[in-house]
């Protein structure tokens, strides 16, 4: 029984890496950008808490940070069907980190996210 859950296991692992071969680069800058964003607002909340003490208030950066970022993983999972669309979707993410998330993690998110979407709607062109 330990050999097929880990075959199985192996297979689900080695057809994710086969799919992220054949994803769009600027669909891995997509996914790349929000995932960043999103494990940005965690980081910004758990610094906050440990110089406070106690569990913090979740900060407008952090919000917008994993709202963005979110909205960004939406734009990529909608970029599979329809290039287009997903490249307009995560560019409002982007646009939105880069001018509301303010701080350096919402730049380098933007700018990550806003690179890998002009990118995807100028493929789709």
């Amino acid at each position: 029984m330990g050999t097929s859950t880990s075959g199985a296991l192996s297979k689900r692992v080695t057809d994710s890496w086969h799919e992220l071969g054949r994803m769009h680069a600027s669909q891995i800058l997509v996914a790349l950008g929000s995932g960043l964003a999103i494990l940005a607002s965690i980081v910004v909340y758990l610094v906050r808490a440990a110089t406070e003490g106690t569990p913090a208030v979740v900060s407008s950066e952090a919000i917008w940070l994993f709202v963005f970022g979110l909205l960004g993983l939406v734009g990529y999972v909608i970029s599979r069907p329809s290039a287009r669309n997903g490249a307009v979707v995560a560019g409002m993410a982007g646009v939105g980190l880069l001018i509301v998330a303010r701080g350096p993690a919402g730049l380098l998110t933007g700018i990550i996210v806003v690179v890998g979407a002009a990118w995807a709607f100028v493929k789709s062109l």
